[in-house]
């Protein structure tokens, strides 16, 4: 149930179609979703999420879920009603702008191809372009961690070349091994854990993304930065 769509201005003044919808009873999903992935856009859901985190900033807040375009607010409706609720995020929404976040950098070393890597020949044929020019591109750039979700500690990274840009799989995988380096559409990730798969695996890293003893369990965060180095190349 969406509560309202107010129209709002970002600050390139470009006009975004906020929705405010029920998520269960306890629940707000703000979502600013417009297209592509926004850096603006991202940066100021991280700044909001920021000032939830001031109890003054929103009666009976319990725990917020930024995400990719979005943020989910979980509260006490015995605090604070739905509908007061909502306008009270979408006017911390209005009064928000872009905050980049300091974030910690990672380079993580990766093997690409083979029995790990079992994608990237198909990858380097959906996009016309060679193996070797795939592991050239995934690895030239440096991805910004836009969120954590789908399983505990996996990151949403963007900044993946557009050349690299290839549909998820018709029909995932069940299972891939923890430390799956994959790629979707305009996003790339690294498993933290063993999981279900949609997206393209090209290569493996040893990656501990999660630990459910360390505070805090997930070893990225929203903001992190890293990089993918080669341990070895195609023969």
């Amino acid at each position: 149930m969406i509560l309202f769509e107010p129209t709002l201005a970002t600050p390139k003044a470009v006009d975004t179609a906020v929705r405010i919808s029920l998520a269960g009873t306890n629940g707000l999903l703000l979502d600013v979703s417009c297209g592509p992935y926004d850096k603006a856009l991202q940066q100021r859901l991280w700044a909001l999420n920021n000032t939830l985190r001031d109890p003054q900033s929103f009666p009976g807040l319990v725990e917020t879920v930024p995400g990719v375009n979005n943020l989910l607010v979980i509260y006490d409706p015995r605090k604070i009603p739905p509908d007061e609720a909502a306008q009270v995020l979408s006017d911390l929404w209005i009064s928000s702008s872009p905050t980049p976040i300091n974030g910690k950098h990672f380079v993580i070393d990766m093997i690409y191809g083979g029995e790990r890597g079992m994608d990237l020949d198909y990858v380097a044929e959906q996009t016309g372009l060679t193996p070797r020019d795939v592991i050239a591109l995934h690895s030239s750039v440096t991805y910004t961690v836009a969120a954590l979700g789908s399983m505990p500690g996996f990151p949403y990274l963007v900044g993946l070349p557009p050349a690299l840009e290839v549909p998820r799989r018709q029909i995932p995988r069940t299972l891939i091994p923890k430390g799956s380096v994959v790629i979707a559409g305009e996003q790339a990730s690294v498993f933290p854990c063993p999981g279900p798969c949609g997206w393209h695996v090209i290569g493996h890293a040893d990656f501990d993304g999660f630990d459910s003893q360390a505070m805090p369990p997930a070893l990225l965060s929203p903001g992190d930065t890293l990089v993918f180095r080669p341990k070895a190349q195609l023969k």
